[in-house]
C-alpha cells in the first residue's frame, strides 16, 4: 500500500505530459496550417480582406449613428454611399498606408477636419525604432507661388532655406500636393487647414502616399533660379523643425506656453495678444488683461494663427475679456445612449460629462446652463458673462490663417458676431458655421487596429446661413516666402507699420 501513492503520482505527471505534448502539437499543426496573418504594421505584409471589410462595416455604424452631422438626410446617404465604395476596394489585400488612405478618404465624405483615420500604434514603433527613419528629409512651406524649404534635414549641404521644390523622384510637387491633401481631413469646402498641415508637416504626408524611402532624388530651383538635380539620402539624426525668430517689431511683456503678450516697439498703445493653443491656467489672462489696462493699450491684435483650438471653456473665458455683454455658446448632438463599448478610449470623465449635459435644467435661470430637446436633438447651452475687472475697450483686429481652427474659429466667429471686429489674414481653417468638437474619443478597430477619431458633439457658431467654408478675412493678408522661410513673421512685420493708420 505504500508504493501506490507515488505510482499513482506517475501515472498521473505522464498523463499531464502527454496531454501538454498533444495540445503543443495540435497548436503547431494548426499554425502550419493555418497561419496567421501578419500585421501590416510592416510596409510590406498586407491586411485580409474580410478584416478590413468588418472593420469598415463597424465603423460605417457607428459614425451614421453618432456622429453629428449624420442628422443630416444628404450627409447621411453620401457618407453611406462613401462607405459602400470603401467596401468595395477593401475586396482585395492591402497595406497599412493604403487602408490609410482608403479610410481617410471615406472620413472626408463627412467634411469634418476633427474626424480622421489614424495608422496603428505597432505602425508608429515600426517608425519610431526604424534607423535611418524613412522620411523625405526636407520641411517645405506650400503656398499659392509653390514648394519652399523651410528647414534642411538631409546630407546634402548645398540645399538653402528658400529654395523651391520642384520634383521629388521625377514626380511634380503640385500633383504630390493634390494627392496628399485628397486624405487630410478639413471642415467644409476649403483646403485652408489642409494646406496649413501639409506645410507643417509634409515628410510624414508624403510617408503616407508613396511609402518608405531611402533616397530620394528632387529638382530644386534656387534663390537665383539656377536648377539643379539632387540625390540624397536619410539623416540618422536630426530633428526637422523650422527655427523662428521673434518679431522685430515687438517687445515682450508677459508669457507662459500657450500665450503672450506683446507690445510693438514703434508704437506703446498697439498690443498683441498671441494665442498658440486653449489650455493652461485663466488666471493669466487677468494678468494679461490687467497688464494692457495699466499700459493704456488702445488698440489690441488677436493673434490666432496656427491656433489649433483646445479647452472650449478656456476659449470662453479669453472672450469674457473682450465681448461687453452676456454671451453663450451652444452645442448639440442626437439624443441616445452611446454604445462604443471598449473599443474606444470613452473615459470615465468623459461619459460623466456627456451625462452631466444631458442632465441640465431645461429653462434658463440666471447664467446656468441648459439642456433643452427638440426633434431629437439634445441642445446645451453655457452662458458667460463678461469680467467686470480689466476688460478691454479699446480697438480689436483678429489674425488669423489656416491653423485656426476649432475653438480658435468659434472665437473669431463670436468676435465678428457680436462686435462686428475686422479679421486679417487667411480664411481660418476651422468652418464659420461650426464644428464638430466637445467629446472626441478614439475608436479602435478590431482586425486592423488602426484608429478613428469620432467628434460626438456640433458645436454651432449661430452665424445664420452662411456658406459651409471657413471665416473669410475682411483683409486678406498673406505671408512673404522669402521671409518666412528664414522664420521672419511678415505679416506682423507689415501690420506694425500700417496699424497706427488702421481706422
Amino acid at each position: 500500500m505504500g508504493r501506490t501513492k507515488p505510482m499513482l503520482q506517475m501515472k498521473t505527471f505522464h498523463a499531464l505530459f502527454l496531454t501538454r505534448f498533444l495540445v503543443v502539437g495540435i497548436v503547431f499543426s494548426l499554425l502550419v496550417a493555418f497561419p496567421f496573418h501578419l500585421s501590416a504594421q510592416h510596409p510590406d505584409n498586407y491586411f485580409e480582406p474580410k478584416d478590413m471589410q468588418k472593420d469598415l462595416s463597424w465603423l460605417q455604424r457607428k459614425v451614421l449613428q453618432y456622429h453629428p452631422v449624420c442628422v443630416d438626410s444628404i450627409r447621411y446617404d453620401s457618407v453611406r454611399l462613401a462607405f459602400e465604395e470603401a467596401l468595395y476596394e477593401a475586396e482585395k489585400p492591402l497595406q497599412e498606408l493604403q487602408f490609410l488612405r482608403l479610410l481617410r478618404k471615406t472620413l472626408n465624405s463627412l467634411r469634418c477636419g476633427h474626424t480622421t483615420a489614424i495608422p496603428s500604434t505597432d505602425f508608429y514603433n515600426y517608425y519610431q525604432n526604424a534607423k535611418p527613419k524613412p522620411f523625405f528629409p526636407l520641411q517645405i512651406l506650400k503656398n499659392q507661388a509653390g514648394m519652399f524649404v523651410r528647414f534642411n534635414g538631409s546630407n546634402d549641404g548645398t540645399i538653402s532655406v528658400g529654395d523651391r521644390l520642384l520634383t521629388i523622384n521625377q514626380e511634380s510637387t503640385e500633383q504630390i500636393s493634390e494627392d496628399i491633401l485628397d486624405f487630410l481631413p478639413g471642415d467644409g469646402y476649403h483646403k485652408t487647414f489642409r494646406q496649413f498641415h501639409l506645410s507643417l508637416n509634409f515628410p510624414t504626408y508624403y510617408l503616407f502616399l508613396k511609402g518608405p524611402s531611402y533616397s530620394f532624388e528632387s529638382g530644386l530651383v534656387d534663390t537665383s533660379g539656377q536648377f539643379s538635380t539632387h540625390v540624397f539620402s536619410l539623416r540618422s539624426q536630426g530633428k526637422p523643425v523650422s527655427k523662428s525668430f521673434r518679431p522685430k517689431s515687438t517687445r515682450l511683456i508677459l508669457a507662459d506656453r500657450n500665450r503672450e503678450l506683446t507690445v510693438l516697439t514703434s508704437n506703446s498703445e498697439i498690443g498683441c495678444l498671441k494665442i498658440y493653443g486653449f489650455g493652461g491656467s485663466d488666471n493669466w489672462y487677468r494678468s494679461a488683461f490687467k497688464e494692457i489696462e495699466k499700459r493704456k493699450i488702445k488698440m489690441l491684435v488677436l493673434d490666432l494663427r496656427g491656433n489649433s483650438g483646445g479647452n472650449l471653456f478656456s476659449a470662453n473665458q479669453l472672450l469674457t475679456y473682450l465681448l461687453p455683454d452676456t454671451f453663450s455658446m451652444c452645442f448639440k448632438r442626437r439624443d441616445g445612449k452611446i454604445h462604443l463599448n471598449r473599443r474606444s478610449n470613452m473615459s470615465l470623465g468623459m461619459r460623466l460629462s456627456m451625462f452631466q449635459f444631458r442632465n441640465l435644467r431645461s429653462k434658463e435661470k440666471g447664467l446656468r446652463p441648459t439642456c433643452q430637446l427638440e426633434n431629437d436633438i439634445l441642445i446645451n447651452r453655457f452662458r458667460f458673462e463678461p469680467v467686470e475687472k480689466h476688460g478691454f475697450k479699446g480697438k480689436l483686429v483678429v489674425l488669423m490663417d489656416g491653423g485656426t481652427f476649432s475653438a480658435a474659429t468659434m472665437v473669431a466667429a463670436q468676435l465678428r458676431k457680436k462686435m462686428h471686429v475686422k479679421l486679417l489674414g487667411e480664411e481660418s481653417g476651422g468652418g464659420a458655421k461650426g464644428t464638430n468638437a466637445m467629446i472626441m474619443p478614439t475608436l479602435k478597430l478590431r482586425n486592423t487596429r488602426m484608429r478613428v477619431t469620432l467628434p460626438l458633439f456640433y458645436l454651432d457658431h449661430e452665424m445664420g446661413d452662411i456658406p459651409f467654408r471657413g471665416l473669410i478675412p475682411d483683409y486678406k493678408l498673406l505671408p512673404d516666402v522669402n521671409l518666412k522661410v528664414k522664420g521672419v513673421d511678415s505679416e506682423l512685420e507689415f501690420l506694425a507699420k500700417t496699424l497706427p493708420f488702421m481706422k
